[in-house]
């Protein structure tokens, strides 16, 4: 199947609805726990594929923004894995995760008007591909609310798997 880039920008915008449902189950309550351990997974996932390809495909066109967003994320990672050692059942948790729900909002509504259209309108097939399978293959990693046996996933600390999945993309690119 030819991915093109459309497809690709398709595939983030999904990723960012699904990061944008999680961050609403959590601050509503319920299963927090699990919709955390989730949002901590799929974070992860997303934010190794556009590190590792998504920047660098929209930095050839010469987009100057690439900078501004990679800052963004290594805040939201570093707020994320504070979130994960603070824990959900915390005190201080509700109102730190609330901060940080609207940093990652904000952060891709920005890459959803500055980013995403110069991705489809200049990436190359090449890289549409590379950034399609890329997702396909992060995703594998992420199992959302369980598994077939009835096991839940387990969730490592932000840090380490977004370095484990850049690893991983960079791996199944012949980068490594």
């Amino acid at each position: 199947m030819t991915q093109t880039a459309a497809d690709a920008a398709e595939l983030l915008v999904r990723q960012h609805r699904r990061i944008a449902g999680l961050l609403g189950e959590v601050r509503v309550g319920g299963e927090r726990g699990e919709s955390f351990a989730e949002l901590v997974r799929l974070m992860a996932a997303h934010e190794s594929v556009e590190e590792s390809l998504v920047h660098s495909a929209v930095g050839r066109s010469g987009a100057e923004n690439v900078d501004a967003r990679l800052h963004e994320e290594r805040q939201l990672l570093g707020v994320l894995a504070e979130l994960y050692e603070l824990g959900v059942d915390h005190p201080e948790f509700g109102r730190k995760f609330d901060r940080f729900a609207d940093m990652v909002s904000m952060h891709l509504a920005s890459e959803e008007v500055q980013e995403l259209p110069i991705l489809r309108e200049s990436a190359s097939t090449a890289d549409a591909r590379r950034i399609a399978a890329a997702i396909e293959m992060v995703e594998t990693f992420i199992p959302s609310r369980g598994t077939a046996d009835g096991e839940r996933p387990a969730v490592a600390p932000p840090l380490p798997l977004f370095t484990r999945l850049c690893d991983a993309v960079d791996a199944g690119l012949g980068r490594a």
